[in-house]
């Protein structure tokens, strides 16, 4: 294969040739044409491995008496956190945070194969986010760079020593001050098996449902997670040891109280290693788009990465029909006495039948005020949100059926379309019934253009990351008001075009049905036992 280094100097200014963005993203979009004409078909004998597995690294046991989160779920969700002073963490706490995050919760029989559920939602139920761990200062583990085993809850060290001080000098600065950064990654090989080379669009959708539990997780511990997207691409694959397009790192993320950093030392030298890993599959298909498109989003030094977080976004707002304008009541966070976090996360999981009951007014607002507030990160201002949200209503007590836009910092819905949608709203997500069935469905739609005109290719990261965030945090706030939900891919062009002229120069990232589940979910578990 061909090796990183050698594609940094050839490709430094990539990222501001938005063109590879935008080629990956009108190639990749979904129609009616597109799906009728793909000769794809599953080939379930060579369906890649639930699990990466290492040979020959040396491993810690994970505690596996860890606390159940106590934290309001609606809260959390939110950011908000009544914590005052932030918990050390420590190899309890840091198990606590991998377990609801991307921990085992279920699992099943499905022919003659044994699958589990994880914590966090992915698409296809296929799980291709892998998460290390850079530690330096936690309470019980040796310093080191570790690959967390979800399958035997355990990690598995790839490097020993304290590596903050390195991964803070090519990403933020703030690294360097926490006990540890869990790092999130993508095997692509996981969804590109089913999803082909739209797949890169679902390692960020993935990755985004498994950051909003960890924001949720940390913030009740005082000292609430950012999500770092600003890092020198090449440098920190190789530091996890990462096989060049095979797997890729999407964002990082800071856990823990910020210390004072070390005494100045001479940063040490990141050999390359490839430690041995189990194939995931007898053959693997490499699509081309997909590294074309994340290699022009790379960042080569840390000069280009800090120069990338001051970028600001100027928004254009060409809309000039009004709207009529609906006020929303304040969420339910203090006066719904819902389950504790810990329960909500091992409750969730994608519901796959709505019942077409109606949900309320009261609980939609809770869910749109809790789900599409700031993020924290490390570019743009946290004001200037990626993430806009059109929704149709088919089943809203107190709510006409019909199209809406939410304005988030009104408060308030602008009504776009009044009427009966439901096949509408099951035709643009592919005609899934589920869809038409939900009570309502959340389109997350972007300025994709303006994004890439401020950060360049790797604002379709961001964008993605931040759809899948938000649609993360709509699965946690349903949950938390006894409701459902479920992920979906779209027409695209069918989306913006349905809720013209409104999002007319706007694109979707991610869709989600909301609803009352047509059946009670068995609640999933903290496994006994991993194997």
């Amino acid at each position: 294969m061909k090796s990183g280094t050698a594609h940094a100097s050839t490709r430094s200014s990539q990222n501001h040739d938005t063109a590879y963005a935008l080629n990956y993203h009108e190639s990749t979009k979904h129609s009616e044409i597109s799906l009728r004409t793909s000769g794809h078909y599953l080939d379930w004998a060579n369906k890649p491995s639930q699990f990466k597995i290492y040979e020959d690294l040396a491993t810690v046991s994970l505690p596996r008496n860890f606390p159940q989160p106590e934290a309001e779920p609606l809260m959390a969700s939110s950011g908000r956190t009544s914590q005052k002073e932030p918990l050390n963490l420590g190899l309890t706490e840091l198990a606590e945070l991998l377990y609801y995050s991307a921990g085992l919760i279920g699992k099943y029989r499905f022919g003659g194969e044994l699958h589990y559920m994880r914590a966090a939602s992915a698409t296809g139920a296929l799980y291709p986010i892998e998460l290390y761990v850079v530690a330096g200062d936690v309470v019980g583990l040796e310093a080191g760079v570790y690959h967390f085993d979800p399958l035997g809850f355990q990690l598995s060290r790839i490097r020993k020593g304290d590596y903050r001080a390195e991964l803070a000098a090519v990403s933020n600065d703030s690294i360097a001050l926490v006990p540890a950064t869990i790092a999130f990654t993508s095997l692509a090989w996981k969804n590109a098996w089913k999803y082909e080379a739209r797949s890169y669009r679902h390692w960020f959708w993935d990755g985004g449902v498994i950051a909003a539990n960890l924001i949720a997780l940390s913030a009740p511990m005082g000292s609430r997670t950012r999500i770092i997207q600003g890092f020198v691409d090449q440098t920190v694959n190789e530091l996890l040891g990462l096989q060049d397009e095979e797997e890729a790192t999407i964002c990082l993320s800071p856990v823990g109280p910020e210390g004072h950093r070390s005494t100045d030392r001479q940063l040490k030298r990141i050999d390359p290693i490839q430690p041995k890993v189990q194939p995931l599959s007898e053959e693997e298909t490499k699509y081309a788009g997909i590294w074309e498109a994340h290699r022009a989003s790379f960042l080569h030094s840390k000069d280009e990465v800090d120069n990338w977080t001051k970028e600001s976004l100027e928004t254009s707002n060409s809309q000039r029909k009004t709207y009529p304008k609906i006020p929303l009541a304040p969420p339910m966070i203090e006066t719904t006495k819902s389950r504790k976090l810990g329960e909500v996360i091992l409750q969730r999981g994608s519901t796959r039948r709505f019942s077409r009951s109606p949900i309320t007014l009261s609980q939609l607002s809770t869910v749109l005020r809790t789900s599409t507030g700031s993020i924290p990160r490390d570019y743009l201002q946290e004001r200037e949100n990626l993430i806009e949200t059109y929704f149709i209503a088919n089943a809203v007590e107190g709510l006409a059926p019909g199209s809406y836009f939410y304005g988030g910092e009104q408060n308030s819905l602008e009504e776009l379309k009044r009427g009966e949608l439901r096949q509408m709203s099951a035709y643009l997500c592919l005609g899934q019934p589920l869809f038409g069935d939900a009570s309502a469905v959340f389109f997350l739609m972007t300025r994709l253009r303006e994004v890439l005109g401020a950060l360049g290719n790797r604002g379709y990261r961001t964008a993605q990351l931040e759809g899948g965030i938000v649609a993360g945090k709509i699965y946690l706030s349903a949950y938390a008001l006894g409701l459902g939900a479920s992920g979906s891919t779209f027409y695209d062009d069918a989306v913006t075009e349905f809720f013209s002229p409104h999002s007319r120069e706007k694109s979707t990232m991610i869709a989600v049905g909301l609803g009352v589940p047509a059946y009670k979910a068995r609640s999933g578990r903290v496994l006994p036992q991993f194997t």
